[in-house]
């Protein structure tokens, strides 16, 4: 099999036995590792083989000095014996001025003694400094910023950043391979800095305590240190990588003369106070005959609760809790999902995001492929009860989260150099009482106690130039009731291994990670996860699945390999994943397809240096082919995309995708298969200089198919930064868009024998969508600030053309009313369908056209008023509201139709529900 002729069976979009699938995508996977690594292929083209880099020779070294008595923190850099210790002066440019030393002097120092190390930096300049406080952690592009990483470990793979700007903001992550930052971890350290006509500076103290590092009497570290001067868009580093070769902490310097150094008082209590009260729009009574009898509409709640953390020696924690308090200060964005597919949502709680990149399963020559199967998504732990209370209950209280009745995590290495991590949590019994029409009260249980289990192991080899690890999560629910039983998988496994090897520099890697699912549970919850949108195992013309009723177990497996080349000019992968229809891992991980094989692939030119137009360009070329494990082609499409910035800091990004026609499986949802139509997709982005005190992003995008269906949206973000203390971001975002064929129900037909006895209804849809992000943000001190955020949201569907698919394998349908039957609107707003025209077969389809009004606000005040310690104050307001035809008193006009005076009037004219909360934390250090 040559390129040629996968190129041409790519073209014609032939269906063949999944061997041959799957045969075709491993040969071109092959094929194409001899084109890039041949002397032919890119790395013989880009001519840009370097001698072997020997870290140990050309690593820069820093010294450390030992201090007897403390320094106190304030940014003068006054004490007599900084001068004792060796400065490092020698700072390379990165941009814009690849290899050119640093435009104005620096100097750093490091000193220590038996609890900190202290960082002095002298960041002399005679221009202009700038600078800007912000909320911890924010990115501050405006600003002049001095940083510096240790690598405690000197693993080679992590590192603790620690980063200011001359206002003395704070800027902590964890660091690991090429540049992934863990903002959440918030360690408790001292910066305080100056400015002067000289220069600014910059004094740290930051305690052992809240580093880990090895047990050595002799510590060797590694280090970086960075300077960011912004006037003249520089960027500057102690230990120089050139930007054509593969940088991040594996290039990192040494930091010597540590000695006798121990991790100090392991132990750290955060014990917290917490209330919250809502002022909820509770639904009328007038329909059911009196009030709701478990809310008031003001309702008060209070709680305490400890968090524990606690050092085993300088290398492992243990973080545990008692009643934690996992609540987000943070709300979800606003979205409106018309797929079968479960909308996936970013982990904010602090508990589960530090330490989160050792739970990570998979790593290196990641982009290519499909989105991979994700083992350990932490939000499914406390999440909304997933059983639900019976259709006669006039008033019920279902908690909104589940209680988290208690937590324990493990992470950090060994002193055999594996990383380590352990998770458990679990999560208490729910019930939601309820009261039926007469006033009877009952109880029925919506989520049952459960034990959700992870654990991890690393090891990372070759000065992280590769590693192996495994991971194995586990979940079981003690189902006492026949409701839940029936609905949940009381077991859920998930084992996996996963590698990468790098070599060349760095230059090259393999990786790749295999993974095996088992779910145990009742017949009647594995009929569900095999009726489940991520493989529709009951699809009446799918020879390669066997839906069992039966069933009580079901297992499948995930495989994914890449190869990529990913430094130099010329860059390429080549991706190959499989996950069979089996898999299922959503019970604590997240999961959207299955039954897929897919092979994948890019190419891409990165231009090495500032050059005369651009300082920084890249264009890459892609191709993805997807299969399902019957062999048929359900997705292949051709990209190419470009992302850059111009001299004047101005940036740019492009994309277009061209989607070929291919067959559907997942269109009819759980019915036959489909085929779509052949399209193309795209969007153009543009933003403007991010030094100035103002700035703007935008983009648009577009989309159109061959059945008529298309897209258009565009997006402008606005930034405003004044007074060093205030910012505000405007963003709106509009979309319009025209679906051929949105998937409405399927009705039992046995006349419907061209569609396997059911009919497979459709309709077009127009839909609009408009919101609008605003920020508005207070930094009044380091320590101190307000947050206010808003997002107005709007979005209104219509459909018409109700219609069924004409016959399988095709995307031919049948318009009700024209092509076939009789179809008419009843008084309630739903269509009354006769497919046959003669009475013998009708059947009834709610009207779909809706309208979506949605605004969601927070205000958010922290103080840090000690170290370590915060005082938080939120507020957070709600309006939402979702029309449809069959809701009494909507004018079914303007449902589906829309006005954005009107819906803007609507959505402000809505009650609010309204929620105040408080929580402080006192972090003590015994």
């Amino acid at each position: 099999m040559n390129l040629a002729s996968y190129a041409s069976d790519f073209a014609d979009g032939c269906c063949t036995p999944s061997a041959f699938a799957f045969g075709r995508a491993c040969a071109l996977l092959l094929g194409g590792t001899l084109v890039l690594a041949a002397p032919g292929g890119l790395e013989a083209q880009s001519r840009e083989a370097t001698a072997q880099y020997d870290h140990e020779s050309a690593a820069p070294v820093a010294q450390a000095v030992r201090i007897h008595d403390p320094i106190t923190v304030d940014g003068v850099l006054d004490e007599a014996v900084w001068m004792t210790a060796p400065p490092i002066t020698e700072f390379i440019q990165e941009i814009p001025d690849e290899g050119q030393p640093v435009s104005q002097p620096t100097e750093v120092r490091f000193l220590y003694d038996d609890e900190s190390i202290y960082v002095g930096a002298w960041l002399w300049d005679d221009g202009e400094i700038l600078t800007r406080l912000a909320r911890r952690d924010t990115g501050v592009p405006d600003a002049d910023f001095f940083v510096v990483l240790f690598d405690s470990y000197h693993d080679h793979r992590t590192a603790y950043r620690f980063a200011t700007s001359p206002s003395a903001m704070k800027r902590d992550e964890i660091v690991t391979g090429g540049g992934f930052g863990d903002t959440s971890w918030d360690p408790v350290w001292e910066v305080e800095t100056t400015i002067t006509d000289e220069g600014w500076f910059v004094e740290m103290r930051i305690p052992f305590s809240q580093l880990r590092f090895r047990s050595d009497e002799v510590q060797l570290w590694g280090l970086q240190v960075e300077r960011k001067i912004r006037r003249h868009g520089e960027d500057t580093v102690w230990a120089y990588t050139p930007r054509d070769q593969q940088g991040g902490v594996a290039r990192f310097g040494h930091l010597e003369g540590l000695e006798g150094i121990d991790g100090g008082r392991g132990l750290e209590i955060l014990p917290y106070l917490s209330g919250r009260a809502e002022y909820l729009e509770i639904p009328g009574s007038e329909s059911v005959g009196f009030d709701n009898p478990f809310r008031s509409g003001s309702d008060y709640f209070g709680d305490v609760g400890l968090d524990i953390k606690y050092s085993l020696g300088s290398n492992l924690t243990l973080d545990a809790t008692v009643n934690p308090d996992f609540g987000q200060v943070e709300m979800d964005p606003a979205v409106i999902n018309l797929t079968a597919f479960e909308t996936r949502f970013s982990e904010q709680r602090p508990f589960f995001v530090e330490g989160a990149e050792i739970f990570r399963f998979g790593e290196g020559g990641g982009r290519t492929g499909q989105d991979d199967a994700q083992l350990l998504y932490s939000r499914r732990i406390g999440r909304s009860p997933q059983g639900s209370v019976p259709g006669s209950a006039a008033y019920s209280d279902v908690p909104s989260a589940t209680t988290i009745l208690g937590a324990v995590k493990l992470t950090g290495k060994t002193t055999n150099d594996w990383s380590v991590g352990l998770l458990n949590t679990v999560t208490g019994r729910e019930a939601a009482p309820w009261v039926d029409a007469d006033g009877a009260r009952q109880q029925i249980e919506v989520e049952p106690l459960s034990n959700y289990f992870a654990a991890r192991a690393r090891r990372d080899v070759r000065q992280n130039q590769g590693s192996f690890g495994a991971i194995f999560t586990s979940v079981h629910r003690d189902l006492r009731t026949e409701a839940l039983d029936q609905r949940l998988r009381s077991q859920a496994y998930a084992v996996g291994a996963d590698g990468r090897v790098e070599w060349n520099n760095r230059s090259w890697v393999l990786a790749g990670k295999l993974s095996q699912s088992l779910v145990r549970g009742s017949p009647e919850a594995l009929a569900i996860t095999q009726r489940s949108p991520a493989r529709y195992m009951h699809r009446p013309d799918a020879s390669h699945l066997d839906f069992d009723p039966t069933a009580t177990s079901l297992s499948g497996t995930f495989g994914k390999l890449n190869l990529e080349k990913q430094a130099g000019t010329w860059q390429g992968g080549l991706g190959l994943s499989a996950i069979s229809p089996g898999y299922e891992v959503n019970d604590l991980g997240f999961q959207n397809w299955a039954d897929r094989v897919q092979v994948g692939g890019r190419f891409a030119y990165v231009q090495p240096r500032t050059g005369s137009y651009f300082r920084r360009l890249s264009v890459r070329a892609g191709s993805d082919f997807t299969y399902n494990f019957d062999g048929q082609s359900v997705g292949r499409e051709l990209s190419l995309s470009t992302n850059g910035q111009l001299l004047s800091f101005h940036g740019f990004n492009a994309r277009f995708t061209r989607e070929f026609s291919s067959w559907d499986d997942r269109l009819t949802r759980g019915g036959p298969l489909a085929r779509v139509p052949s399209g193309y997709s795209g969007n153009v982005g543009f933003n403007s200089d991010s030094r100035g005190w103002w700035q703007v992003r935008s983009s648009v995008r577009f989309a159109e198919d061959e059945a008529g269906g298309w897209q258009r949206g565009g997006n402008l973000d606005v930034f405003f930064r004044f007074a060093e203390i205030y910012e505000i971001r405007v963003g709106p975002d509009v979309t319009r868009r025209v679906t051929a064929a949105q998937y409405l129900t399927a009705v039992d037909d046995a006349s419907a024998d061209h569609t396997f006895g059911r009919r497979y209804v459709f309709g077009e849809l127009e839909q609009t969508t408009v919101g609008l992000e605003t920020r508005f943000n207070v930094t009044f001190t380091p320590g101190m600030t307000l947050e206010l955020y808003a997002q107005p949201f709007l979005s209104t569907g219509r459909y018409s053309g109700i219609k069924e698919l004409a016959a399988p394998r095709t995307f031919d349908f049948r318009k009700y009313g024209e092509d076939v039957g009789e179809i008419e609107k009843e008084e309630d707003g739903r269509y009354r369908v006769d497919p046959h025209g003669d009475g013998s077969q009708v059947f009834q389809v709610n009207n779909p056209d809706f309208n979506l009004r949605s605004l969601i606000g927070n205000a958010v005040f922290r103080w840090e008023w000690r170290p370590g310690s915060t005082l938080f104050l939120v507020w957070q307001q709600t309006r939402s509201e979702r029309l449809v035809p069959a809701i009494r008193g909507a004018a079914e006009h303007d449902i589906g139709e829309f006005n954005l005076e009107r819906e803007s009037r609507a959505l402000f004219g809505l009650k609010p529900d309204n929620v105040l909360m408080f929580k402080v934390t006192y972090w003590l250090n015994p």
